[in-house]
């Protein structure tokens, strides 16, 4: 059928083979491509630090509340929770058709509610919405002995002043560094506190 049509109108078959060339060539042009894509991905970060809190106060103060203020928000999926020294980590899941803007002040809404329980030494919980640019490109663990938190907290604001994008610290028995550099890599020297290139 198609070879007969070919043979009979060449010109015809001719024109729609230059329109869909031609169609090709300006789709391929105007075509952008991205590494790391806009991608909302359905999950949420609530963090809370509480000084000086073992693990075990940390989970019963901070942790348990926040687990229980956050079953009752739209479109959740499931709850993790890390109960750490010092601070109170819980990841939220929710289903891929929530949508994360909403999900994040309703669950603003809820922790504003428990928040007056707690006692001064709680920090404000801080909400993360993931996204690929958190990923980091190198993570470091750095341990020093008779680490306190406001030294650890020093040493990363060191960090961060000598080039490393993003430095999160959290102080278990040693102090573990997350760096995020786009162009160089740094290396926290655990007994002088100084930056070393790699």
């Amino acid at each position: 059928m198609i070879s007969k049509i070919s043979v009979k109108k060449p010109y015809t078959v001719l024109v729609g083979v230059v329109l869909a060339i031609v169609l090709g060539v300006v789709s391929f042009t105007r075509m952008t491509t991205d590494l790391l894509p806009n991608i909302s991905l359905p999950y949420v970060i609530v963090m809370t630090t509480y000084v000086g809190a073992s693990p075990e106060t940390v989970e019963m103060v901070v942790t348990k509340p926040v687990e229980s203020s956050m079953a009752t928000v739209s479109n959740i999926e499931s709850i993790s929770s890390v109960s750490s020294e010092n601070y109170s980590m819980v990841v939220l899941e929710f289903a891929q058709s929530a949508d994360m803007n909403a999900v994040s002040l309703e669950i603003r809404e809820n922790l504003d509610q428990i928040k007056s329980y707690w006692d001064d030494s709680v920090g404000n919980p801080i909400i993360m919405k993931l996204n690929p640019d958190m990923l980091p490109v190198m993570m470091v663990a750095v341990g020093v002995e008779d680490l306190e938190y406001h030294e650890g907290v020093e040493l990363a604001r060191q960090l961060q002043h000598e080039g490393a994008r993003n430095v999160l610290v959290s102080m278990g028995g040693n102090g573990a560094f997350l760096l995020t550099e786009e162009q160089d890599l740094y290396f926290a020297t655990a007994c002088t506190g100084t930056i070393r290139n790699t």
